[in-house]
């Protein structure tokens, strides 16, 4: 059975960059626009791992990893940000909050399927 990757990006390039690489390498990705949708999917869907934009609408990825992190449930899913938040010491907020890596946008797609190869 092939591991399941939630990606949270309300970006439809950058989505679509994503989903095709990852599934390339063959992962089965669901998609949420944005934090709310992707909440929802999370419950549902129970994926291995979550690649998430920090910069999204109705919920913020911030605060998607922060409740993440509360819940027993998802305390140990790992989450890899992707997002376009690349200022000093915006990698190590997001590392603080509760992400499991650091990817800035724009980045290869060969970069995002190493980053999600080092947690599943």
């Amino acid at each position: 059975m092939n591991k399941k990757i939630l990606l949270i990006e309300d970006n439809p390039f950058n989505r679509e960059i994503a989903e095709i690489s990852l599934r390339k390498a063959g992962y089965d990705i669901m998609m949420a626009e944005n934090g709310e949708e992707g909440m929802q999917k999370l419950e549902k869907d129970e994926p291995d791992l979550v690649l998430l934009d920090l910069a999204l609408p109705k919920i913020s990825g911030w605060d998607i990893v922060k409740m993440l992190r509360q819940n027993p449930r998802y305390r140990d899913l790992p989450v890899i940000a992707l997002t376009a938040h690349a200022m000093v010491g915006d990698k190590e907020k997001a590392l603080e909050v509760g992400c499991s890596s650091y990817l800035s946008k724009p980045c290869l797609p060969e970069d995002i399927v190493k980053e999600v190869k080092k947690f599943i």
